[in-house]
């Protein structure tokens, strides 16, 4: 019985330190921990050298909707320099596809069923986005709706990186 414990706690400990990756200002970004919409796992490391402005969203946030049209603007626009991966937090059962086809979204969307990115990046609400420098360095947190005026100011810096 003694052992059980010793192997619970140990199992408890791994699981939770696994989640300690925190976010800091000149670091390296936390890894994800979230699926692509064909369920497959994503990581940063696909798109380094890239600057990558990280996006967490929902589909019941209407400052997220409104900044969709923009981001895919601006992620065709910047291609060569800067990708949009977007984070939605919402639980599985809420359905993409049709708001995904509304916005005619073609930057990468990932789902963070567990929770875990959310917490490694300290997200409070959406929208929430995150930007990251080409060497996998955070650069800056930003909570909240950007104007499109702002998202092309925030593109021109990060594909100046």
């Amino acid at each position: 019985m003694r052992w059980l414990k010793v192997v619970i706690f140990s199992l408890v400990a791994l699981i939770g330190g696994c989640k300690e990756e925190k976010l800091a200002t000149g670091e390296p970004a936390p890894a994800l921990a979230a699926f692509d919409l064909q369920g497959n796992e994503s990581g940063l490391e696909r798109w380094k050298g890239k600057s990558i402005y990280l996006n967490f969203w929902s589909a019941s946030c209407s400052g997220c909707l409104a900044e969709m049209d923009a981001l895919e603007a601006l992620s065709k626009k910047w291609r060569d320099k800067v990708v949009v991966v977007a984070i939605n937090t919402d639980p599985q059962a809420v359905s993409l596809d049709n708001l995904l086809a509304k916005h005619q979204v073609s930057y990468p969307v990932l789902r963070d069923q567990l929770q875990i990115t959310q917490e490694r990046y300290r997200i409070i609400g959406t929208p929430t986005s995150v930007l990251i420098d080409p060497q996998g360095r955070v650069l800056e947190l930003h909570q909240g709706m950007r104007k499109p005026v702002e998202l092309e100011a925030t593109f021109a810096r990060l594909a100046a990186q």
